[in-house]
């Protein structure tokens, strides 16, 4: 399977809520929303641009998605900054095949 993975482009952030809405319609434990959470996820202090990434198939249409996130953790008065995976998406035609281990 030749994938192509690279940082998304602004101008595709709709491209790519269709792609992560496909990927979850079917699944039994969504709410459906996923597409919500990566709308809202890039519009706070948490995205990092540069790790929100796409996957592209040999005609360079986007199949894949994955977003890694700022996150703080607190545990009591430790807090320690880290990223958030979540969501990886894939379109159901290429679920299986390895991708999301891309």
């Amino acid at each position: 399977m030749d994938i192509l993975i690279r940082q998304e482009l602004t101008e595709e952030y709709n491209t790519t809520e269709e792609v992560v809405k496909k990927a979850f319609l079917n699944e039994e434990y969504s709410d459906k929303k996923e597409h919500l959470l990566v709308n809202r996820i890039r519009k706070s202090d948490a995205f990092i641009p540069e790790l929100s990434l796409v996957a592209l198939n040999q005609d360079k249409d986007i199949v894949g998605h994955i977003l890694l996130s700022k996150i703080k953790i607190v545990d009591g008065d430790k807090t320690v900054n880290s990223l958030a995976l979540a969501p990886v998406a894939v379109v159901p035609e290429h679920q299986k095949k390895g991708m999301g281990s891309m």
